[in-house]
């Protein structure tokens, strides 16, 4: 996709042209570790940003970086789908008769439609250093522990009986934890049943497995999945005619699913984990775009 001037309808192919290029795990592997360093972008742009810059670590749009001291180069930008949206046909009513409506008092709109937005990642920026909180690794005990007894509240807030303990490898511990709660968000969310054959049962392994993936890369802990393989021929097969659209829904459900969990254990995380010394450049949520602007929710 050339740097010129970028339309919609262009994104949205190149969105599509991509999407179809998806044939093995690590192809979709680079997508889901993306979307743990970018957790408030949705899954069209997490495609398209990946496109247009797969190293980009730390993402975000003009006025943010200028309040965060930095300054955009000229003829860097990423291209993303920017929602556009209009107030509810009840949500105006209301406001007619004087009152609020929404959580807190906020306007409900809905999207009606999509514009080019710019982003920029920090390689394409000019100013002081930043230095923010590292992530933890698997040597990061204190860190690893105060993570496990967060996914464990949440799962006994979800109801998800805890199996496994954290002890010996911590990633493989957690990693059957966060499934299972990836499991039961995911089954809530799309109000599932369980009566599925064997191809949709295999994409929703690779979703479950995939929201695991998003939640501990975040935290600086690896997994591996073997339903990533399989994931473009199951879409194939799902729909023949459209494959596309089963990979960009399976996506969707994942990044959305797995962004709830990282706010949830970032917010514990933030309460109970033992600070780690700073390193440059590593990216907070309070920088990234809101999830107004997550684009299009495919």
């Amino acid at each position: 996709m050339g740097k010129g001037q970028v339309q919609v309808e262009d994104l949205h192919r190149a969105l599509d042209a991509e999407v179809l290029r998806l044939e093995t795990g690590s192809d979709w592997v680079r997508w889901l570790d993306l979307a743990a360093l970018l957790p408030t972008y949705g899954f069209g742009n997490i495609v398209l940003i990946n496109l247009q810059m797969p190293q980009a670590s730390w993402v975000a749009g003009a006025q943010m970086w200028e309040k965060l001291g930095r300054r955009v180069r000229a003829g860097q930008a990423i291209r993303i789908l920017k929602p556009t949206r209009s107030r509810t046909a009840v949500a105006v009513a209301l406001a007619a008769a004087g009152r609020r409506y929404g959580v807190d008092g906020m306007v409900e709109q809905q999207v009606i439609g999509f514009d080019v937005g710019s982003v920029y990642d920090v390689t394409a920026t000019t100013g002081s250093p930043i230095y923010l909180p590292r992530p933890p690794t698997c040597s990061d005990e204190a860190a690893n522990k105060a993570l496990w007894d967060g996914l464990s509240s949440e799962a006994a807030a979800a109801g998800v009986a805890v199996g496994v303990g954290p002890t010996g490898d911590p990633s493989a511990a957690m990693a059957r934890l966060v499934s299972e709660l990836g499991r039961v968000r995911l089954q809530s969310s799309a109000g599932r049943g369980d009566d599925v054959g064997v191809v949709e049962r295999g994409i929703r392994e690779a979703e479950v497995e995939s929201v695991a993936h998003i939640v501990l890369a975040h935290h600086g802990l690896n997994m591996q999945a073997a339903s990533f393989e399989s994931l473009a021929a199951l879409a194939r097969l799902a729909d023949p005619k459209e494959p596309a659209s089963v990979i960009k829904a399976t996506g969707s459900q994942v990044i959305n699913t797995a962004r709830q969990l990282i706010k949830s254990t970032d917010n514990y995380l933030e309460a109970h984990r033992t600070v780690l010394q700073p390193v440059a450049a590593r990216p907070l949520d309070s920088v990234f775009m809101t999830p107004d602007l997550d684009g299009p929710v495919l």
